[in-house]
């Protein structure tokens, strides 16, 4: 699971510096995905205090990035 949360994060990445918002997607589909690794596994809670917050920073940006374009 961290294999296809880690492509998702690098490939939104790439996306949005092309700027695309459906890199902002793929970031937060990355970000959902790891916080499933985290609470499958177990044993990485300290990796939340940098999910969470980039998964709302993702949501915040893609809404406004959204907005700009309608």
């Amino acid at each position: 699971m961290d294999w296809i949360a880690s492509i998702f994060e690098l490939f939104g990445l790439y996306i949005v510096g092309n700027k695309n918002k459906t890199g902002f997607l793929l970031n937060i589909i990355a970000g959902i995905s790891w916080i499933s690794y985290v609470v499958i596994s177990e044993s990485t809670y300290g990796l939340l205090l940098v999910v969470i917050p980039a998964l709302i920073i993702n949501s915040r940006n893609y809404l406004k990035w959204r907005k700009d374009v309608n």
